[in-house]
């Protein structure tokens, strides 16, 4: 892996790529009552140009000379060791094409998802700063500007998740994403204090180029401190409950956290920092462990959800997770191209689902859905292509990235790793292939259950307009073709090959001969898709199951095992073990030391030098007999004392 960085010198495309969504978010926030709607076509223009710019910079970051590779642009230098600048090279690029790509279309679509709501030039401000934020962390050259970027962002997901301020639940999502997104934010601050105190530099091609002479411990624990901010920002267990509950914000929002920007983070943290990982195997065992794992606990808990957005979180907690196994033991391409593939196709579901959503006036339970394949035929074509890309069907993208994935973790050496994800595979493919037979086949059932639950009647769907169509189809070509151009050719595809110089030493490192080879592991894999598939389509897609489906569902959701509806006890754990113990702490000082020990304190030194001040006030009283007394009394007590001490000698 190269450690060096890229080409020194003045970049003007990347500083204005990195600087024009800023710009916008300062316009749409300063003059958004004058813009009104233009607010929308502004912000969206302007992260347009900057994909336009990225694409310009193709030859600058991937450019190299004297073992250096990328575009490198300084910006600031404060002492040896803490210059501050920005880095284009063919990772940092990789994640601006679909920081600025994808997000360009989130944000146009958004024109038309958010007309009519009364604060639309405040939304798109936000979403203009939250482009910037992430091309802020991942253009960094530094450990100090990553964790500004890092930083940035949680605070954007905070105002995006909360946008809708009078609900009180968007609130409580805003504060448990933000508080959570801390933590990590603690545990990367750490990390940086270690970095300093043993590199003395906080350049990636300085720390990186001594992480062979720091020892294991060290290494090891900047690795997991560095994790600990990934594991926060990109949902990993434990530290995942509030990516559901971000689905708070509006449905725009859930497509630009979850497909191009913050849960990749620590996507992006684990592949930057490759050359930690690689000298601590311990690390990659916790990550790839940690990873595997919160692809299965998320395809778990994605078959007890209804709502359509929480099983799209539950599936990009899912996907994450295969993306940080990736990237955790070593199979960088791997990882980072899932992460490139899963971008198109959950951001072509997340907006495939508000189309659902703004269509049915905000209903987002599936089984009050139904029958919408006729209703609405494009957004069913739309979710159809995007589930058989998250499910890896031969021939879409996610079967290209995910299976390379998969592999990947066996080839370097984890096979129980391989199994756990190989498995997963087929939860995903019972639950996405659920969303879709429940929400597209059969007849409507909104006017049933909305009556069986008392609710209002329900609102009929409606065609919405061109301006939300048009992203969402454009989508729908790399959602289903991006996998197959990318790696084709296998250990010689243009992917192994745009990585080449920075990955390349790794490869040296996976198991010649794994025991099972990677065309099995595509069988093994298609296989479990497969009978994911045919229990879906037994449960929710034949003649019998459509009879009587309102009754059915509703006996399913009942019979629900707790473990599942509580979702693995997970947040009940974190409310008895953090929430309510700080709580009851904050109660403590809030009732007993706040006001009986710290004030009691201050209040008595109050007291106190108010009784001293009146003592010496009432010596003095003008009367000059009453000094001389003093000073004759000062004097005896001078005079007994030396007497007193002369006759102890």
């Amino acid at each position: 892996m190269s450690h060096s960085l890229g080409v020194t010198g003045t970049y003007p495309l990347v500083l204005t790529l990195w600087l024009l969504p800023l710009l916008g978010a300062i316009i749409c926030w300063a003059f958004g009552p004058q813009l009104r709607t233009m607010s929308g076509w502004l912000a969206s223009a302007l992260v347009g140009i900057s994909f336009v710019l990225a694409v310009a910079s193709w030859s600058d970051a991937t450019q190299g000379a004297g073992g250096t590779l990328g575009a490198h642009q300084p910006l600031a230098s404060w002492l040896p060791g803490f210059d501050f600048g920005l880095l284009l090279d063919p990772l940092s690029l990789i994640w601006t094409f679909i920081i600025t790509g994808v997000g360009f279309l989130i944000v146009f679509y958004s024109i038309g998802y958010m007309d009519g709501d009364r604060a639309f030039a405040r939304f798109f401000a936000y979403m203009s700063f939250f482009v910037f934020a992430m091309l802020t962390l991942v253009l960094s050259d530094n450990f100090i500007g990553l964790l500004v970027g890092w930083g940035l962002v949680g605070l954007a997901s905070y105002f995006l998740i909360g946008f809708w301020f009078e609900r009180q639940s968007a609130v409580a999502a805003a504060r448990k994403a933000f508080v959570i997104n801390v933590v990590g934010d603690v545990g990367m601050m750490f990390a940086i204090f270690l970095i300093v105190a043993n590199v003395h530099s906080i350049n990636f091609g300085a720390v990186f180029a001594a992480a062979p002479a720091l020892s294991a411990g060290v290494l090891f624990a900047i690795c997991v401190t560095l994790f600990i901010g990934a594991a926060a920002k990109s949902a990993q267990i434990p530290l995942h409950t509030w990516l559901p509950d971000a689905m708070e914000g509006p449905t725009p929002v859930s497509a630009l956290i979850h497909a191009a920007t913050m849960v990749t983070a620590g996507v992006y943290l684990v592949a930057r920092c490759a050359p930690l990982w690689d000298h601590s195997h311990g690390a990659q065992l916790l990550v790839g462990g940690i990873g595997a794992a919160t692809a299965l606990v998320g395809a778990i808990l994605g078959t007890a959800q209804w709502d359509i957005k929480r099983i799209l979180a539950y599936s990009t907690m899912s996907q994450i997770g295969y993306m940080i196994m990736g990237v955790g033991v070593g199979a960088y391409e791997g990882g980072i191209a899932h992460f490139f593939a899963h971008a198109f196709f959950k951001a072509q579901l997340f907006l495939g689902a508000g189309l659902i959503i703004h269509a049915l006036a905000d209903e987002q339970d599936i089984r009050a859905m139904g029958g919408l394949r006729r209703r609405m035929p494009f957004a069913f074509w739309v979710m159809l292509t995007a589930v058989l890309s998250i499910c890896g069907v031969p021939g879409f993208s996610g079967f290209f990235s995910k299976d390379a994935v998969i592999y990947g973790a066996l080839q370097h050496g984890h096979p129980w790793v391989y199994a756990t994800d190989i498995v997963t595979a087929g939860i995903t493919a019972y639950y996405m292939f659920r969303l879709l037979f429940v929400a597209f086949l059969g007849e409507y059932r909104g006017e049933a259950a909305q009556a069986h639950a008392a609710a209002e009647p329900a609102h009929r769907p409606h065609a919405p307009a061109w301006i939300m169509n048009a992203p969402v189809a454009v989508l729908i070509a790399p959602s289903v073709a991006i996998g197959a151009v990318l790696m084709f050719g296998g250990e010689n595809s243009p992917w192994q090959r745009f990585f080449a110089p920075l990955f390349g030493a790794t490869s040296s490192r996976a198991i010649a001969l794994p025991p099972v080879s990677e065309g099995v592991t595509t069988l093994l894999v298609f296989i479990t898709v497969i009978i994911g598939f045919a229990i879906a389509w037994q449960r929710y897609a034949t003649r019998s199951a459509q009879a009587d489906a309102v009754a059915r569902l509703r006996r399913e959701s009942e019979r629900m095992p707790a473990l599942l509806t509580n979702l693995l006890y997970f947040d009940w754990l974190i409310e008895r073990l953090f929430v309510r113990p700080a709580q009851q702490l904050g109660a403590l000082f809030g009732r007993v030391l706040d006001p009986h020990v710290f004030d009691g304190a201050v209040r008595d030194l109050v007291y106190w030098a108010r009784w001293l001040g009146t003592l010496v006030r009432s010596f003095q009283t003008g009367l000059v007999r009453a000094y001389a007394l003093i000073l004759v009394a000062g004097a005896a007590c001078f005079i007994v004392y030396y007497a007193v001490a002369a006759g102890v000698r």
